[in-house]
């Protein structure tokens, strides 16, 4: 039995309400701070810092609330924090994954009656667990915004990154930022591609003989080794670029060079005679990764059928030769894991009430944040309303009512993208619950005969970190599913459990629990290695 950690006897208070006319009224804050200090009392807990705070929890980045936290990460000695209840301490996302973290403090729910900490129930663990992996996959996609910019700008063939040596960022004068070629650099771009196909030079002997011809990097300064190397694989110099796992083949940005100079560089760097590219989607496509270089394994489909992972070895440390796994070696060794979630109705009931305890705080976060936005909105869209009567009256001109709007309007634009995002999240939050409830009902099956989405869900939900290297695989669950795992071997136990024959005589057997594992550590812990070894190859 894993030995529980002892949180000491030192706490904080937290004590909210969510408007400056509750606390002016003066019942609110004072009735939490008496009802907890009398908790303190009764379990002899010492309060050294008492967190008031009168703002909606529903915002995170709360003042006191991070005060709080910062108190916690610079008294280590302190870790109880007492709360009236839930809704008092998190009722955003935000909130949820932030103190996730904080693994070494103990939350008292005091109305509740629950304590959140290493030494809670597996039930408690794993119900408390749901919410932070269903908080963190609304807040991940409502902070989209830049990533999905980005897939729109590249699906519209724009590159959406910095560009690389050899181009410039630019306006093309409407406010769109599109990529040109640096008129400057190309030519020694041109002239590095022609002189390393010719297979005389090395990147080393180019990159110092452009230097001494006048080349520099856009800070002014020599242009490394790597950059060259890197520069050498990039189909983004021939017209092309990839982003995310997406490929355009028709950028808007013009070619430095010409493909048949690219293909022959590629053929001295790999053997292949044009850069590969594919459309078809892989259920670990961007999941696995090398544990030697840190790089992510490519998939290749090899004659038609058969889907291999791989380092690219970009690091060059001697790892791609072994790093070839089959897709099927992989697909073995998570069927074997998801053959173990064999989930009870009790265990459906707790991930159920997980699931409706962070619906209703969803829905007030989204509430709040759109009628945020609307109002914010209203206030712009009158702005611009009154600045046009200005201009109808002769007040202000034409350019600038122009000049002053325009940043209104931006403004508004931006607005209404957020609200569109929440309604975006909200949907992909109701996916994503129903998926977690088909994965619980039979998450065997629902790999075994899933499309590559549901198998790509199951895989980034479930799965931490998958790494592949010299035949071993080696995968890590996300924390919650060591604890389901767990529950659902007590809930087999009490099931299977049987009296002995009389005639074995169990006075000097050991428990075999206290054996089975030699390296110690928590109940997690030792089911993590466990899985873990299970799948090494």
């Amino acid at each position: 039995m894993a030995k529980k950690h002892d949180y000491g006897n030192k706490a904080v208070i937290y004590a909210r309400v969510s408007s400056r006319e509750q606390e002016k009224g003066g019942y609110s804050i004072p009735a939490q701070i008496e009802l907890l200090r009398d908790y303190a009392e009764k379990n002899n807990l010492e309060i050294v810092e008492i967190f008031k705070e009168a703002e909606t929890a529903r915002k995170a980045g709360r003042k006191q609330f991070n005060a709080m936290l910062k108190f916690f990460d610079k008294n280590p000695t302190v870790q109880n924090l007492l709360v009236e209840k839930t809704d008092r301490l998190q009722r955003n996302f935000k909130d949820y994954v932030t103190l996730d973290d904080y693994k070494h403090v103990a939350i008292h729910f005091v109305k509740e009656g629950e304590i959140i900490s290493e030494n809670a129930t597996r039930s408690q663990k794993l119900t408390h667990g749901l919410k932070v992996l269903l908080a963190k996959d609304y807040a991940d996609n409502l902070s989209e915004e830049v990533r999905k910019g980005q897939a729109q700008k590249a699906r519209e063939n724009i590159y959406p990154s910095t560009a690389p040596l050899g181009y410039l960022n630019a306006d093309n004068g409407n406010g769109k930022r599109i990529i040109i070629v640096d008129e400057a650099r190309a030519p020694y771009i041109k002239r590095a591609f022609e002189l390393y196909a010719t297979g005389s030079y090395s990147e080393l002997e180019i990159c110092n003989l452009l230097y001494e011809e006048g080349l520099r990097s856009k800070k002014g300064c020599k242009v490394s080794v790597k950059t060259f190397e890197r520069m050498f694989k990039n189909i983004f110099y021939i017209g092309k670029f990839e982003y995310s796992g997406y490929i355009c083949e028709n950028a808007q940005h013009e070619a430095i060079i010409d493909e048949h100079t690219f293909n022959i560089i590629q053929e001295r760097l790999s053997g292949q005679s044009k850069a590969k590219t594919h459309d078809e989607q892989f259920p670990y496509q961007g999941l696995m990764r090398c544990p030697i270089c840190g790089g992510v394994l490519s998939p290749e489909l090899k004659k038609g059928k058969y889907v291999y992972y791989h380092c690219n070895d970009y690091h060059k440390k001697g790892c791609k030769a072994k790093s070839y796994v089959n897709q099927n070696t992989i697909d073995t060794a998570i069927v074997n894991i998801l053959k173990s979630f064999k989930i009870t109705k009790s265990i459906l009931d707790d991930v159920l009430r997980s699931v409706k305890e962070v619906h209703n705080a969803k829905n007030e976060y989204r509430e709040h944040t759109k009628s945020e936005i609307n109002r914010q909105i209203s206030v712009l869209e009158r702005r611009i309303s009154q600045a046009y009567n200005d201009k109808l009256d002769g007040k202000i001109t034409e350019v600038f009512w122009k000049k002053k709007t325009k940043p209104w309007h931006e403004e508004i634009s931006k607005l209404e993208n957020q609200r569109t995002r929440i309604n975006k999240a909200d949907e992909e939050f109701y996916n994503m619950c129903e998926m977690l409830l088909k994965f619980c009902k039979n998450a065997h099956d629902m790999y075994l005969n899933g499309t590559v989405e549901e198998k790509r869900f199951i895989t980034s939900t479930v799965i931490s970190n998958i790494t592949y290297h010299d035949k071993n695989l080696d995968i890590e669950l996300f924390p919650v599913f060591y604890t389901l795992s767990d529950l659902i071997k007590e809930e087999d136990k009490k099931l299977n459990t049987l009296e002995p024959p009389e005639s074995i005589d169990f006075t000097n057997k050991k428990d075999p629990q206290e054996g089975q594992f030699s390296n110690g550590g928590t109940d997690e812990a030792r089911t993590r290695d466990l899985l873990r070894d299970r799948q090494t190859l």
